[in-house]
């Protein structure tokens, strides 16, 4: 059975634990067996809960006398390690962090735990969850389960790798330029990027998070499992002033993927954004064969964008504000202590002017009504979300895409900032692997406030194209050193023009 709980979703492990056909205590076993085989090498998960075999009986004790089962009762979950969890080791990868216990849950992981779900433990992640791939000077660098020599991605890259690597059905990442949906191309998953809002966000040092939103959302590998954790995730909570009210919409429902939300049956596939984002060769036709086989649930496709040119001005004015409101004072105190990858983006910050983030934010105004004159015309938005497969971990940072020289190659990563800035909901999903066996995912961005939609639509995605939805098989035989060399630059920060 320990095999076939790894395959299982949350929502199975859900059903199987409520109705005893499954032990509570069985099911984390099973997830901690599998963890001490593979996390040696894989490096996603940085924390374990010392309780959770302890919370694992008091689930089966309570089924058995009687208790009614609960949306995820006895699922192992995981959380991205820069969100507080009580009496778990909360580091945000960094030094300066490296022993803090909280003594309070963030919200999501008060709603999982009270859905009957298990904290499992703490998954890894760059220094505040500031670059495109997971590596800190506490917990070292996450391998990629689907090539140990190749990146897990970033932000969310621990959380990426646990799932992909069947160490737990269920983690919790953030969101802020695309730290879902780059793990998830990365590892072959599905991810959410839901709406700000629709989960709240608490303890935070900024409660309206101005100008773009840092969002959490579920990292799984069935869409199923999507709207099982929104039905859990979402609603209003006072501690968090931007919270959503709640509007109605059924999560679980649209992750069946009945009906499929089409109006006009219109989609734009957006491919490079007119030249924006680079893209390799072997990105492009799997993302277009992906987003062509959404012509099966009725939909029109058409290569169509808006105009993206001034993605990095408004990139780095609204970012910069974020990493001076968060980061300056830590970094005049402790910038020895931090990465290369956050002080580099740090002192970037620290060089605007309150002009230049004005001015981005007035940039982000004109570029919202771009989108939402252009999402007048289609239902959704389809594009790479990285244009790139996963770069290797024992080369220097790469010059090329798809083997043609770059003057940027961290603009492949544009591909998920270019929608976060408007605060749309998206849900990534794969799409299959180059001829080297590297994962490939695609975007699919849904109307303002239509989370549902999007979850909808991935489900009829995953049940016409079901061979993408799978996990690797892990080799660990041969696992090369990480390169000196490799240093991911400023991939989202620049100087003001």
């Amino acid at each position: 059975m320990s095999n076939q709980i790894l395959d299982m979703s949350a929502a199975k492990i859900a059903a199987g634990v409520g109705s005893r056909e499954l032990s509570a205590v069985e099911v984390v076993m099973t997830f901690l067996n599998r963890i001490e085989e593979v996390n040696p090498i894989i490096n996603a998960i940085c924390t374990l809960s010392e309780t959770i075999l302890e919370e694992a009986r008091a689930i089966d004790e309570r089924i058995a006398s009687g208790g009614n089962p609960r949306p995820l009762e006895g699922v192992p979950f995981l959380i991205k390690d820069i969100l507080q969890t009580k009496g778990v080791r909360t580091t945000f990868g960094s030094l300066l962090l490296e022993n803090d216990i909280p003594d309070e849950d963030t919200i999501s992981v008060e709603r999982l735990k009270e859905a009957g779900g298990l904290l499992l433990g703490k998954t890894n992640t760059p220094e505040f969850a500031h670059d495109i791939n997971t590596s800190n000077k506490i917990f070292g660098t996450t391998r990629n389960p689907w090539n140990v020599n190749v990146t897990a991605g970033g932000s969310s890259g621990g959380a990426g790798a646990s799932i992909a690597a069947a160490m737990a059905p269920l983690a919790i990442g953030t969101d802020l330029g695309g730290s879902i949906r780059i793990p998830c191309s990365f590892n072959n998953l599905v991810g959410l990027r839901p709406t700000p809002g629709r989960i709240p966000f608490y303890p935070t040092d900024y409660g309206w998070d101005t100008l773009v939103e840092h969002v959490q959302g579920p990292m799984v590998r069935f869409v199923s499992d999507i709207g099982l954790a929104m039905h859990v995730l979402s609603g209003p909570d006072n501690r968090d002033p931007s919270s959503l009210p709640n509007d109605g919409k059924d999560f679980v429902a649209a992750a069946s993927g009945e009906p499929i939300p089409k109006d006009k049956g219109r989609i734009a596939y957006a491919g490079n954004f007119g030249g924006i984002v680079p893209v390799d060769p072997e990105v492009e036709i799997l993302v277009k064969s992906a987003a062509a086989r959404f012509e099966q649930l009725g939909f029109t496709i058409e290569e169509d964008c808006f105009d993206a040119s001034d993605i990095k001005e408004i990139v780095t004015g609204t970012r910069g504000f974020g990493m001076v409101a968060r980061y300056a004072d830590r970094f005049d105190a402790h910038s020895d202590l931090m990465t290369d990858q956050l002080v580099n983006q740090v002192s970037a910050a620290l060089e605007l002017s309150v002009r230049d983030v004005v001015r981005s934010e007035k940039l982000r105004t004109q570029y919202w009504h771009n989108v939402r004159k252009f999402m007048q015309r289609y239902d959704f938005i389809v594009a790479p979300s990285v244009g790139a497969p996963p770069f290797r971990l024992d080369e220097p940072f790469p010059s090329q895409v798809g083997g043609k020289a770059v003057e940027r190659f961290q603009d492949v990563f544009l591909a998920t900032y270019i929608f976060s800035v408007t605060g749309l909901p998206m849900i990534s999903l794969p799409c299959g692997t180059t001829r080297d066996g590297r994962p490939v995912g695609m975007q699919v961005i849904a109307k303002k406030f239509c989370d549902d939609n999007a979850i909808c639509l991935g489900a009829g995605y995953e049940k016409i194209a079901a061979e993408f939805f799978r996990r690797p098989e892990v080799d660990l035989s041969d696992v090369r050193p990480v390169s000196d060399q490799l240093n991911t630059p400023n991939v989202f920060m620049g100087k003001p023009k």
